[in-house]
């Protein structure tokens, strides 16, 4: 069982982040209780996704294993092959993403993630703020431009 509802807004800023980095994001329907966000393509890699939002910035494969240890459990039961791989996005309060590789038995930091992130606010200003997204639907972010809506289509930039 499946926890709360999804991280909406992390989700919309997850599918930004892939196609900023040039990766092809396909978003699920909202109102499935799927273990995975997110399929993502970055060339002939294909990554199941489950995003996460953490309010507290403890981000060592230590600590994301005690704090996200369900969301690790929902990853590993799902079977994959050899060439697909399962991945958790963590978003900190500070708005930098964390990308682990889930294994089965263990979890690795993906390193250079968030290095482009050109939105860094100066000393002392507060970060941008996503658009407003309204809780009941994923594709709510569609109206400011972010995903497609439905399970298996996938948003390509204007």
């Amino acid at each position: 069982m499946i926890r709360g509802h999804p991280p909406y807004v992390a989700i919309c800023e997850a599918v930004l982040k892939a196609e900023k980095n040039g990766m092809i994001a396909m978003v699920f329907e909202n109102g499935q209780d799927l273990p995975v966000h997110l399929v993502l393509c970055d060339g002939p890699c294909v990554s199941f996704v489950r995003v996460r939002r953490m309010k507290y910035p403890r981000f060592s494969v230590k600590d994301i294993e005690v704090a996200c240890r369900n969301d690790l459990a929902l990853l590993r039961a799902i079977s994959v092959t050899e060439e697909i791989f399962r991945e958790l996005w963590v978003r900190g309060p500070d708005r930098r993403w964390h990308r682990y590789l889930v294994l089965p038995d263990a979890i690795e930091e993906l390193d250079g993630f968030d290095d482009d992130r050109d939105e860094k606010p100066e000393e002392g200003k507060v970060p941008p703020s996503p658009p407003a997204v309204f809780h009941d639907a994923v594709g709510e972010c569609c109206q400011a431009g972010a995903v497609s809506g439905s399970a298996g289509s996938s948003h390509t930039p204007s």
